[in-house]
C-alpha cells in the first residue's frame, strides 16, 4: 500500500471502510455472481469489496486514486464490457459520482451500478 493511501485512511472523513458483513449482504442482495465483468472504482488495497470479490473468483477491476496509476473515478474509464460498477464512494462527492454513473450508463460504458450512500433526513 502507498504511504499516501495510509495517510488518507487516517485523515480523510470520506475514507470510511465498508464492513465485511455489509459487503457480503450487498453481494447477496444483488446476486453478484450473475455479473461477469465488475468495476470497483473506489476500492483497492484492503477494500472488503475487492477482497470478497477475489474470494468469490469474480472477474473485476479495482481502481483507486491512490493506485499506481492514480485512477481518479472522474477520468478513469471502466473496463470493457463492464456489466456492474459497485462501490462505497466518497460521500462528499456523491452528487457528482451519481451524475457520472448515469452518464456511464448513457454512454453504455457500464450496464448497471450500485453505490452505498448515506440516507439523508
Amino acid at each position: 500500500m502507498s504511504i499516501e493511501y495510509e495517510k488518507d485512511k487516517c485523515m480523510n472523513a470520506d475514507h470510511v471502510a465498508t464492513p465485511r458483513w455489509v459487503v457480503e449482504n450487498i453481494y447477496s442482495l444483488i446476486k453478484v455472481d450473475d455479473f461477469e465483468n465488475i468495476w470497483l472504482p473506489f476500492n483497492n488495497y484492503d477494500s472488503e469489496f475487492k477482497l470478497k470479490a477475489s474470494e468469490l473468483n469474480l472477474q473485476y477491476k479495482a481502481t483507486h486514486i491512490f493506485d499506481d496509476l492514480g485512477s481518479d473515478f472522474f477520468t478513469t474509464e471502466p473496463p470493457e464490457n463492464c456489466d456492474l460498477m459497485i462501490s462505497n464512494p466518497p460521500f462528499s462527492q456523491q452528487n457528482e459520482i451519481i451524475a457520472r454513473s448515469f452518464k456511464l450508463i448513457d454512454q453504455k460504458a457500464i450496464q448497471s451500478f450500485a453505490l452505498l450512500l448515506p440516507l439523508v433526513h
